[in-house]
């Protein structure tokens, strides 16, 4: 288990800038929009996971057999990073909560 922490670790590392950038939008549009906004920022994190799959096989394609050598596929790899990312992602909207606006603002 420990080994596998390391190698998604390792795995995470170059693409959680984007991430986070993606997160940060996210949660700047949830605080300024409010909260039934949540759905168009799942699918801003899903459009951000499309880029991080296209960066890390764009730039890193000859790394990747340091993962299958060590027992673990791509397809394992992407979905451990990208439920770590999401719940985390979740777990920041479920703190920041109470701060976000539930109404939509209408003017009229």
């Amino acid at each position: 288990m420990n080994n596998t922490r390391t190698l998604v670790w390792y795995f995470y590392r170059p693409v959680m800038v984007i991430n986070l950038i993606f997160t940060a939008i996210c949660i700047l549009d949830l605080l300024k929009i409010g909260m039934w906004f949540v759905v168009n920022a799942l699918i801003i994190k899903i459009v951000g996971y499309g880029g991080t799959v296209f960066y890390k096989n764009y730039f890193s394609d000859r790394s990747f057999m340091f993962y299958r050598n060590a027992g673990y596929s791509i397809t394992r790899m992407y979905t451990y990073i990208f439920v770590c990312d999401m719940a985390v992602f979740l777990l920041i909207v479920a703190l920041i909560s109470p701060f976000i606006p539930h109404h939509a603002h209408v003017k009229g």
